[in-house]
């Protein structure tokens, strides 16, 4: 039993880690010559970026915690960050790119690599907390 809460651990530290690194690969694939003037950029904002790295630190810390304490309890609150990083990155994925490219469908703007990582990891972190959740009351009963 301990052996699962360790690797839900590492699992949610990893997580982190790899989110960070989506925060620094970039969001968005556009033409910036193919933008017209006025129109925002269509890479994820630094708000939203800055949002992500807290959430990021949030598990990382959670993660820390669980390895100290050998519970799952602190790892039930990991699903808190990714529901958020889920969050920022479904809306920017579903919402904000898509209005970007009608607005300059000659830059043709796609999604890259960092949206698609950070909503791997927000899910994962989700996934992980819920099922850390679920462990830490199986063995409280």
């Amino acid at each position: 039993m301990k052996r699962l809460q360790a690797v839900r651990a590492v699992v949610v530290a990893a997580m982190a880690v790899a989110g960070g690194a989506g925060l620094v690969l970039p969001s968005a694939q556009y033409l910036v010559e193919r933008l017209p003037p006025g129109v925002a950029d269509p890479d994820l904002g630094l708000g939203l970026r800055l949002a992500c790295a807290l959430a990021m630190a949030l598990a990382f810390a959670l993660a820390l915690a669980a390895l100290q304490r050998h519970q799952d309890k602190p790892l039930a609150f990991a699903c808190l960050p990714g529901i958020a990083v889920t969050g920022i990155a479904a809306q920017y994925l579903v919402l904000t790119l898509p209005r970007s490219a009608e607005m300059a469908p000659a830059a043709r703007i796609e999604p890259a690599s960092g949206a698609w990582v950070l909503l791997g990891v927000g899910l994962v972190l989700t996934v992980t907390g819920l099922v850390a959740g679920a462990a830490s009351r199986r063995s409280s009963e």
